[in-house]
């Protein structure tokens, strides 16, 4: 076996690190301060062995430098942790935090401005991006300090430039060490686990004079970390070599302890790495990050960074994609975190610039100026810092004026959580912001969001009748009149919990209507839109699945156009904030038909008739047989023999007071049910009165595999061939394929649509079908409709081909209207 002393290795490591670029820089022993520093930047302790050399040997270090009275020991009681989260590129600070009732932004962004109706208000004036929704939920328990025209005079729009003055924390000259660095400088005793760098390089921002942060692979290959016989042999010998001073000089004895360092990194990093990580980016650097707090290590200041935020063209699909990343970035890190830690970690977002207000010809934006950042967490006093920068008098090219210095930004940071020191750090006083509410540790402030469970987005509830206006369930006892609004309270009640809940799932029914007319469900307090949520006619009894998201004080608004109508609202179940949903679509496929013998004998279904429905695990369905929640089924009721409804829910359960389907004699009509699964995956349906047949249609299931997040939105009108939206003049038998993902803030790689789907004056019996682009169409029907009918239904569609959906009718013509009203991703 071939030996090699630490000389050989030491020489053999100095010949390759050795240019005469390094003429330039003092060098002792052939070795240049930053040719080390180079050498042992990947995965090693860094400047921490410089720590121990005498000041004479590194040039422009003077004995105690950095070291005042902020210095401290490892992580203590009190000592504040903060996380850098780098957008790099240059994100865009006015679709990040929008003023979405400035008409300026609307005229001046023209077809990247995000809608009004969209954003997730934070006052009347501004609100985020509605891809952040787990930072709102932040914010709104006052745990997001959101600090607007961020910059620094006479702006550089060169990305090596600008990134490279935020790093340093300064403005003029050639930065030659960061502002995390020179922190790291002044703490005390050296360690190698104060600051980390979680990816390929250690950037600036964490290069002091004489200390460095660690670089942390985001894979967790690095030099010390495999358990290898051999390679633990290898360890060995490099850690022996280590032990003692060799005699050579304090160069020789610094590198010795550098890579002794490095093994103890790797050895105590190893671990995090042992259990499975995301895939995307930002969610494994967080979720690793969070790892690394939890460790207890000694780390006080954490970097993480990705991109690319320099959205140039197709910015309507890039920078959503950048916020959805950045926002489940947050939710998982919240997740991972022990609640040890909450009130002691703040995340800071920093990024070189912002962009121009003005878009380009190629549907993105070039480099621009002042921008929006974020401080997140417990400690910190949320609400809004700063001034937003005006869009008066910008001409084409003009960048966004700054109000905060962002060297302010990090005076705070230094004084308010990582201990002081920011004047000597920085070389001068900023203005500190007093956006940290309390010191780190020092009680628990507010609770904030609780951190997501991993177990789904959708939690199905046995159904419950939160709105009867018959009864006075909800507090009215009388109908709705023409233009008459009541409005339910949904948290809190019918299994639904008080906080935490994104949208509720509602089965509503119109009951003896006076007049035709229609519903529309939003949430309270929001602008009422222009959407239906249900259609009835003049003495009908009409349902309708409804997801809703809720608006003030946990409650809902639903709204009758014309004459009066009694109106039932039944809870089947709630999305809440989640890491995923598990929503599984498939392509419709057909459960039961009662006509034809599929899924029960071929009988119609008769007075206080039951049927038990297997719905897991049914051959050629795409439902898996184990670990269903719910499944998501369109459920038909055709040939009744009297006025009845139906109730479903999962089997093995009591029969809950409640109805998923209304009907009249001689009517065929269809809703859409998110039905809790029972014992043996089956659900069962009861029929009232009469007798009648039953027709039921899989599109998707809540399993506990890792899929998508239900985001709400709108309801926003996406297809009205009334009024040439998407489509102009009435359908036929041809197919209208429709694109959803890229409109209305659905991102591209969206998996399904919940949308609500009207017909409107149709010219015969018929039936609409509405499926994945790209697919054949299959044995299902989603609406049911006689001549001049306007009928209404929630529609859960896999998205196909381009993230678009097919929708054909049978017979006949009808026009088509459709309100998205929620999508997964």
């Amino acid at each position: 076996m071939t030996t090699f002393t630490d000389l050989e290795a030491f020489d053999a490591l100095r010949r390759l690190s050795i240019t005469d670029n390094d003429a330039a820089d003092p060098t002792v022993g052939g070795w240049s301060r930053r040719k080390f520093l180079q050498a042992i930047a990947y995965g090693a302790a860094g400047g921490v062995a410089l720590s121990g050399l005498d000041a004479a040997l590194v040039p422009g270090l003077v004995p105690g430098q950095w070291r005042d009275a902020w210095g401290a020991a490892p992580i203590g009681a009190n000592d504040g942790i903060l996380v850098v989260v780098t957008m790099y590129g240059g994100n865009d600070g006015l679709n990040t935090v929008i003023p979405y009732s400035n008409g300026l932004y609307h005229s001046i962004r023209r077809g990247l401005a995000v809608p009004a109706n969209q954003v997730l208000p934070l006052n009347a004036n501004v609100g985020l991006h509605p891809n952040l929704r787990f930072v709102k939920s932040m914010y709104d328990a006052g745990q997001v300090a959101v600090i607007q025209g961020v910059g620094y005079p006479n702006p550089d729009r060169s990305h090596f430039f600008s990134m490279g003055l935020w790093m340093a924390g300064q403005t003029r000259g050639v930065p030659t060490s960061g502002w995390l660095g020179r922190w790291l400088d002044g703490r005390g005793a050296a360690d190698p686990f104060t600051a980390a760098s979680i990816g390929e390089t250690v950037p600036l921002a964490m290069i002091g004079e004489a200390r460095r942060a660690s670089g942390i692979p985001e894979y967790g290959d690095f030099f010390g970390s495999s358990t290898d016989d051999w390679q633990r042999r290898v360890y060995d010998a490099v850690r022996a070599f280590s032990a003692s001073p060799g005699g050579r000089g304090p160069w020789h004895d610094a590198f010795a302890r550098t890579e002794r360092d490095q093994l103890d990194v790797a050895t105590v990093v190893n671990p995090i790495f042992a259990t499975e990580l995301p895939e995307s980016e930002i969610v494994k650097k967080m979720t690793i990050a969070a790892r690394l707090i939890n460790a207890n290590v000694g780390l006080r200041v954490l970097d993480v960074g990705w991109g690319d935020f320099d959205s140039h063209d197709d910015q309507p699909n890039m920078h959503p994609a950048r916020m959805a990343e950045f926002d489940e970035g947050l939710r998982t890190f919240f997740t991972a975190l022990d609640d040890t830690w909450r009130s002691r970690v703040t995340i800071l977002t920093v990024s070189e610039f912002g962009r121009q207000p003005y878009p380009n010809d190629s549907l993105g934006t070039d480099h621009g100026a002042a921008s929006c950042l974020f401080a997140i967490g417990q400690g910190v006093a949320g609400g809004l810092y700063g001034q937003y920068p005006t869009l008066a008098g910008l001409d084409e090219w003009d960048g966004l004026a700054h109000h905060v210095d962002f060297r302010s930004v990090y005076a705070t940071v230094l004084d308010g959580w990582l201990g002081g020191g920011a004047d000597e750090v920085l070389g001068q006083s900023f203005e500190r912001l007093g956006f940290f509410r309390a010191a780190p540790g020092e009680g628990d402030g507010p609770p904030g969001p609780p951190p997501p469970s991993l177990m789904g987005d959708f939690v199905p509830l046995q159904p419950e009748r939160l709105l009867d206006t018959r009864s006075g369930i909800g507090g009215r006892l009388v109908p709705l009149g023409a233009g008459t609004t009541v409005d339910v309270v949904a948290l809190g009640r019918g299994g639904i919990p008080a906080t935490g809940v994104t949208a509720v799932a509602l089965n509503v029914t119109a009951v003896d209507a006076t007049a035709e007319s229609y519903f529309t469900v939003w949430p309270r307090g929001d602008i009422r839109p222009n959407a239906s949520s249900l259609n009835f006619a003049a003495g009908q009894t009409v349902p309708n699945l409804v997801v809703a998201k809720p608006g003030a004080g946990g409650r809902i608004s639903i709204y009758n156009a014309f004459g009066e109508v009694h109106a039932l609202a039944d809870v089947v179940g709630y999305f809440r904030e989640s890491t995923s949903d598990r929503l599984l679509p498939v392509q419709p496929f057909r459960l039961l038909d009662t006509r034809n013998a599929i899924g029960a004998p071929r009988a119609k279904v008769g007075k206080d008739g039951v049927v038990d429905l297997q719905v897991a695990g049914v051959a050629g369905s795409g439902i898996p047989a184990a670990g269903v929640d719910a499944v998501v089924l369109n459920v038909t009721a055709t040939g009744p023999t009297a006025q009845s409804y139906l109730t479903i829910w999962p089997s093995g359960a009591p029969r809950p007071n409640a109805s998923s389907l209304n009907f009249r004699a001689g009517q065929t009509v269809p809703n859409l049910v998110i039905a809790k699964v029972g014992a043996g995956g089956r659900i069962s349906l009861y029929n009232a009165f009469g007798a009648v047949d039953l027709i039921a249609d899989v599109v998707g299931c809540f399993t506990d595999q890792v899929l998508g997040r239900h985001m709400p939105v709108g309801p926003e009108r996406i297809l009205d061939t009334r009024n040439n939206i998407s489509h102009n003049g009435t359908i036929g038998q041809a197919p209208l394929i429709m694109p959803i993902a890229g409109r209305a803030g659905v991102p591209v790689g969206a998996t399904a649509a919940l949308m609500n789907v009207t017909v409107a004056a149709p010219s015969a019996d018929s039936f609409l079908t509405v499926w994945p682009a790209g697919s054949p169409m299959p044995t299902a029907s989603n609406l049911n409709y006689t001549p001049g009918l306007t009928v209404a239904n929630l529609v859960l569609v896999k998205l196909g081909a381009n993230g678009a959906v097919s929708f054909a009718n049978a017979f006949g013509t009808t026009h088509l209207i459709a309100d998205l009203v929620g999508y997964f991703s």
